[in-house]
Protein backbone atom coordinates (compact mmCIF):
# COMPACT_ATOMS: atom_id res chain seq x y z
CA UNK A 1 0.00 0.00 0.00
CA UNK A 2 2.48 2.47 1.29
CA UNK A 3 4.52 0.99 -1.97
CA UNK A 4 2.24 1.90 -4.47
CA UNK A 5 1.15 5.74 -2.96
CA UNK A 6 4.95 6.72 -3.07
CA UNK A 7 5.13 5.05 -6.37
CA UNK A 8 2.04 7.35 -7.73
CA UNK A 9 3.61 10.78 -6.13
CA UNK A 10 6.78 9.74 -6.86
CA UNK A 11 6.63 12.43 -10.03
CA UNK A 12 5.43 15.01 -7.74
CA UNK A 13 7.70 14.59 -5.05
CA UNK A 14 10.63 14.70 -7.57
CA UNK A 15 9.68 18.14 -8.62
CA UNK A 16 9.48 19.61 -6.07
CA UNK A 17 12.48 17.98 -4.76
CA UNK A 18 14.32 19.71 -8.43
CA UNK A 19 12.33 22.90 -7.38
CA UNK A 20 14.03 23.03 -4.21
CA UNK A 21 17.83 22.42 -5.22
CA UNK A 22 17.82 24.26 -8.55
CA UNK A 23 16.08 27.08 -6.30
CA UNK A 24 19.60 28.81 -5.69
CA UNK A 25 19.57 29.60 -9.98
CA UNK A 26 17.80 32.45 -8.82
CA UNK A 27 19.60 36.01 -8.66
CA UNK A 28 18.70 37.31 -4.86
CA UNK A 29 21.69 40.42 -5.18
CA UNK A 30 19.24 42.97 -5.65
CA UNK A 31 17.35 42.00 -2.60
CA UNK A 32 19.84 41.54 -0.47
CA UNK A 33 21.85 44.48 -1.69
CA UNK A 34 18.32 46.68 -0.75
CA UNK A 35 18.28 45.35 2.25
CA UNK A 36 21.73 47.27 3.43
CA UNK A 37 21.32 50.07 1.25
CA UNK A 38 18.02 51.06 -1.06
CA UNK A 39 18.50 51.22 -4.73
CA UNK A 40 22.45 50.83 -4.49
CA UNK A 41 24.26 50.37 -7.58
CA UNK A 42 24.99 46.72 -8.72
CA UNK A 43 28.20 47.43 -10.48
CA UNK A 44 29.09 48.04 -6.93
CA UNK A 45 31.18 45.57 -5.06
CA UNK A 46 30.31 45.77 -1.43
CA UNK A 47 27.38 48.15 -0.03
CA UNK A 48 27.93 50.21 3.62
CA UNK A 49 24.96 51.20 5.19
CA UNK A 50 24.32 54.85 4.83
CA UNK A 51 22.66 56.83 8.30
CA UNK A 52 23.08 53.89 10.69
CA UNK A 53 21.39 54.27 13.45
CA UNK A 54 21.22 52.09 16.89
CA UNK A 55 18.73 52.67 19.67
CA UNK A 56 20.08 54.45 22.89
CA UNK A 57 21.87 52.59 25.53
CA UNK A 58 22.06 54.02 29.18
CA UNK A 59 25.77 53.98 30.30
CA UNK A 60 28.92 52.08 28.53
CA UNK A 61 28.01 50.35 25.47
CA UNK A 62 29.42 47.72 22.49
CA UNK A 63 28.30 46.18 19.49
CA UNK A 64 27.94 42.07 18.87
CA UNK A 65 28.05 41.42 14.87
CA UNK A 66 26.39 39.15 12.91
CA UNK A 67 27.36 37.44 9.51
CA UNK A 68 24.18 35.70 7.46
CA UNK A 69 25.15 34.38 4.36
CA UNK A 70 23.56 33.31 1.09
CA UNK A 71 25.81 30.57 0.44
CA UNK A 72 26.39 29.90 -3.27
CA UNK A 73 27.12 25.94 -3.18
CA UNK A 74 29.70 24.77 -6.08
CA UNK A 75 27.73 21.49 -6.26
CA UNK A 76 24.26 21.86 -6.45
CA UNK A 77 23.18 18.69 -5.45
CA UNK A 78 24.86 19.45 -2.12
CA UNK A 79 22.77 18.47 0.47
CA UNK A 80 22.46 22.02 1.99
CA UNK A 81 21.40 23.24 -0.51
CA UNK A 82 18.15 21.36 -0.41
CA UNK A 83 17.89 23.22 2.87
CA UNK A 84 18.75 26.48 1.72
CA UNK A 85 16.38 26.38 -1.16
CA UNK A 86 13.56 25.50 1.86
CA UNK A 87 13.94 28.09 3.65
CA UNK A 88 13.90 30.59 0.92
CA UNK A 89 10.36 29.24 -0.36
CA UNK A 90 9.24 29.06 3.19
CA UNK A 91 9.98 32.88 4.00
CA UNK A 92 6.73 34.46 4.95
CA UNK A 93 8.53 37.93 4.26
CA UNK A 94 10.52 40.41 1.93
CA UNK A 95 13.82 39.44 3.31
CA UNK A 96 17.04 38.18 1.34
CA UNK A 97 17.75 34.38 1.07
CA UNK A 98 19.67 33.72 4.12
CA UNK A 99 20.41 30.07 5.25
CA UNK A 100 23.71 30.18 7.57
CA UNK A 101 24.54 32.57 10.23
CA UNK A 102 27.71 33.11 12.57
CA UNK A 103 28.11 35.51 15.69
CA UNK A 104 31.65 37.79 16.51
CA UNK A 105 32.78 40.04 18.77
CA UNK A 106 35.30 42.39 16.27
CA UNK A 107 34.68 42.50 12.45
CA UNK A 108 37.66 40.79 12.19
CA UNK A 109 36.76 38.14 9.26
CA UNK A 110 36.54 35.24 11.77
CA UNK A 111 32.78 34.30 13.13
CA UNK A 112 31.90 31.29 15.08
CA UNK A 113 28.91 29.33 12.95
CA UNK A 114 27.81 25.89 13.52
CA UNK A 115 27.53 23.38 11.13
CA UNK A 116 27.96 19.90 10.26
CA UNK A 117 31.24 18.62 9.84
CA UNK A 118 34.65 19.29 11.03
CA UNK A 119 36.58 18.37 14.26
CA UNK A 120 34.62 21.29 16.16
CA UNK A 121 31.27 21.93 15.02
CA UNK A 122 30.99 25.38 16.31
CA UNK A 123 33.72 27.07 14.36
CA UNK A 124 35.95 29.61 13.22
CA UNK A 125 34.68 30.79 9.31
CA UNK A 126 36.66 32.94 7.54
CA UNK A 127 35.61 34.43 4.07
CA UNK A 128 38.71 35.17 2.71
CA UNK A 129 39.83 31.38 3.25
CA UNK A 130 36.61 29.26 3.21
CA UNK A 131 38.75 26.18 2.75
CA UNK A 132 40.06 25.80 6.39
CA UNK A 133 36.29 25.15 7.45
CA UNK A 134 34.70 21.96 5.53
CA UNK A 135 31.82 23.61 5.37
CA UNK A 136 32.50 26.89 3.64
CA UNK A 137 35.12 24.91 1.30
CA UNK A 138 31.77 23.07 -0.41
CA UNK A 139 31.04 27.15 -1.66
CA UNK A 140 31.89 29.72 -4.38
CA UNK A 141 33.37 32.61 -2.61
CA UNK A 142 32.97 34.96 -5.29
CA UNK A 143 29.12 34.06 -5.79
CA UNK A 144 28.29 33.62 -2.06
CA UNK A 145 27.17 36.52 -0.50
CA UNK A 146 26.98 38.10 3.25
CA UNK A 147 25.57 40.65 4.81
CA UNK A 148 27.21 41.96 8.55
CA UNK A 149 24.60 43.39 10.78
CA UNK A 150 24.94 44.52 14.42
CA UNK A 151 23.47 44.76 17.73
CA UNK A 152 24.38 47.53 20.22
CA UNK A 153 24.24 46.30 24.01
CA UNK A 154 25.94 47.19 27.39
CA UNK A 155 29.31 46.79 27.70
CA UNK A 156 28.01 44.07 30.72
CA UNK A 157 25.97 42.32 27.84
CA UNK A 158 29.05 42.08 25.41
CA UNK A 159 31.46 40.71 27.80
CA UNK A 160 28.41 37.94 29.47
CA UNK A 161 27.82 37.26 25.50
CA UNK A 162 31.57 36.91 24.51
CA UNK A 163 32.03 34.46 27.69
CA UNK A 164 28.98 32.36 26.81
CA UNK A 165 30.31 31.74 23.30
CA UNK A 166 33.48 30.89 24.02
CA UNK A 167 32.62 28.34 26.44
CA UNK A 168 30.61 26.70 23.30
CA UNK A 169 33.99 27.28 21.70
CA UNK A 170 35.78 25.19 23.79
CA UNK A 171 33.30 22.94 24.71
CA UNK A 172 33.21 19.37 22.67
CA UNK A 173 30.20 18.54 23.57
CA UNK A 174 28.16 21.19 21.38
CA UNK A 175 26.63 19.13 18.27
CA UNK A 176 24.81 20.54 15.02
CA UNK A 177 21.93 18.42 15.47
CA UNK A 178 20.11 17.65 12.11
CA UNK A 179 17.31 16.64 13.00
CA UNK A 180 16.05 19.95 14.15
CA UNK A 181 16.32 21.23 10.50
CA UNK A 182 13.36 18.76 9.77
CA UNK A 183 11.57 20.34 13.10
CA UNK A 184 12.06 23.78 11.81
CA UNK A 185 10.93 22.91 8.09
CA UNK A 186 7.88 21.29 8.74
CA UNK A 187 6.76 24.04 11.10
CA UNK A 188 7.70 26.46 8.37
CA UNK A 189 6.23 24.61 5.90
CA UNK A 190 2.68 25.29 8.08
CA UNK A 191 3.36 28.51 8.95
CA UNK A 192 3.44 29.59 5.37
CA UNK A 193 0.95 27.39 3.95
CA UNK A 194 -1.38 26.76 6.77
CA UNK A 195 -1.35 29.59 9.25
CA UNK A 196 -3.54 33.36 8.90
CA UNK A 197 -1.88 35.80 7.54
CA UNK A 198 -2.04 37.47 10.64
CA UNK A 199 0.36 34.64 12.47
CA UNK A 200 2.77 34.39 9.65
CA UNK A 201 4.96 36.97 10.50
CA UNK A 202 8.19 37.20 13.11
CA UNK A 203 6.64 38.82 16.58
CA UNK A 204 3.31 37.04 15.68
CA UNK A 205 3.83 33.41 15.22
CA UNK A 206 2.02 30.97 17.54
CA UNK A 207 4.69 28.10 18.52
CA UNK A 208 4.27 24.23 19.34
CA UNK A 209 3.13 24.12 23.29
CA UNK A 210 6.15 22.04 24.01
CA UNK A 211 8.62 24.39 22.86
CA UNK A 212 9.91 27.15 25.70
CA UNK A 213 12.78 28.90 26.08
CA UNK A 214 15.43 28.64 28.77
CA UNK A 215 17.82 30.25 30.85
CA UNK A 216 20.82 28.35 32.03
CA UNK A 217 23.45 28.59 34.61
CA UNK A 218 26.86 27.48 32.88
CA UNK A 219 28.36 26.47 35.92
CA UNK A 220 25.38 23.71 36.14
CA UNK A 221 26.55 20.78 33.74
CA UNK A 222 22.35 20.11 33.90
CA UNK A 223 21.04 23.29 32.78
CA UNK A 224 23.24 23.85 29.89
CA UNK A 225 21.93 22.68 26.31
CA UNK A 226 24.20 21.25 23.08
CA UNK A 227 22.29 20.76 20.40
CA UNK A 228 21.48 23.40 17.43
CA UNK A 229 21.49 24.22 14.30
CA UNK A 230 23.24 27.76 13.61
CA UNK A 231 20.46 29.94 14.05
CA UNK A 232 18.83 28.28 17.36
CA UNK A 233 21.90 28.60 18.82
CA UNK A 234 22.40 32.26 18.17
CA UNK A 235 18.86 32.40 19.54
CA UNK A 236 19.92 30.78 22.66
CA UNK A 237 22.54 32.65 23.32
CA UNK A 238 20.89 35.97 22.84
CA UNK A 239 17.55 35.05 25.04
CA UNK A 240 20.44 34.37 28.01
CA UNK A 241 22.84 36.97 27.63
CA UNK A 242 20.85 40.27 26.47
CA UNK A 243 17.91 41.61 28.10
CA UNK A 244 16.26 43.58 25.07
CA UNK A 245 16.49 40.25 22.90
CA UNK A 246 15.15 38.15 26.47
CA UNK A 247 12.55 40.47 26.73
CA UNK A 248 11.08 40.76 23.29
CA UNK A 249 11.02 37.21 22.61
CA UNK A 250 8.74 36.33 26.11
CA UNK A 251 6.73 39.72 25.11
CA UNK A 252 6.20 38.08 21.50
CA UNK A 253 6.11 34.55 23.05
CA UNK A 254 9.15 33.25 20.35
CA UNK A 255 10.86 30.14 20.82
CA UNK A 256 14.45 30.14 19.79
CA UNK A 257 14.23 26.57 18.96
CA UNK A 258 12.20 27.29 15.98
CA UNK A 259 14.16 30.41 14.59
CA UNK A 260 15.64 30.28 11.18
CA UNK A 261 18.37 32.29 10.31
CA UNK A 262 16.17 35.43 8.42
CA UNK A 263 14.09 35.55 11.38
CA UNK A 264 17.60 36.57 13.28
CA UNK A 265 17.83 39.92 10.80
CA UNK A 266 14.29 40.90 12.05
CA UNK A 267 14.93 40.84 16.00
CA UNK A 268 14.68 44.61 16.80
CA UNK A 269 17.82 46.22 17.37
CA UNK A 270 20.24 44.20 14.82
CA UNK A 271 20.88 46.64 12.07
CA UNK A 272 22.48 45.59 8.80
CA UNK A 273 25.64 47.40 8.40
CA UNK A 274 27.55 46.24 5.11
CA UNK A 275 26.62 43.30 2.62
CA UNK A 276 28.80 41.95 0.10
CA UNK A 277 30.51 38.49 -2.06
CA UNK A 278 32.80 36.75 0.97
CA UNK A 279 36.17 37.45 -1.81
CA UNK A 280 34.99 41.38 -0.81
CA UNK A 281 34.39 41.05 3.16
CA UNK A 282 37.81 42.64 4.35
CA UNK A 283 37.08 45.59 1.87
CA UNK A 284 34.15 45.83 3.02
CA UNK A 285 34.37 45.41 6.63
CA UNK A 286 37.11 48.54 6.23
CA UNK A 287 35.36 50.59 3.98
CA UNK A 288 32.71 50.60 7.09
CA UNK A 289 35.04 51.65 9.78
CA UNK A 290 35.94 54.60 7.56
CA UNK A 291 32.54 55.82 6.78
CA UNK A 292 31.83 54.85 10.80
CA UNK A 293 35.65 55.51 13.10
CA UNK A 294 33.28 54.79 15.92
CA UNK A 295 33.67 50.88 14.96
CA UNK A 296 37.63 51.19 14.22
CA UNK A 297 38.44 49.48 17.71
CA UNK A 298 36.70 46.00 16.46
CA UNK A 299 38.78 45.61 13.44
CA UNK A 300 42.17 44.88 14.41
CA UNK A 301 43.46 42.75 11.69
Amino acid sequence: MCKQVFKNRFPLIFIILTAIIFQSCKTTSSLARDSVEPNAPEDEAFIVAHDVVFPDIEGDYKYIFFRLYNPAYKNPFYVANILKNGLNITKTEKVPDLSHAAINFSLDDSYYGLTLGGKHQLAEEECAVPQNNKYMKNCDPEKSEQITYALKVTEEEYEKTKAFVEHYVESTDIKYASGLNFKIGLFSIKRKFFTPRDHQQFGTVIYPNSADNKKVDLNNDEDIENNFVCSTFIGYVLYNNVESVSRFFDENNIKYEYLNVTDISLIPGIIPIFYSNWDDYPEAAQAFVEEYPEFQEYLTK
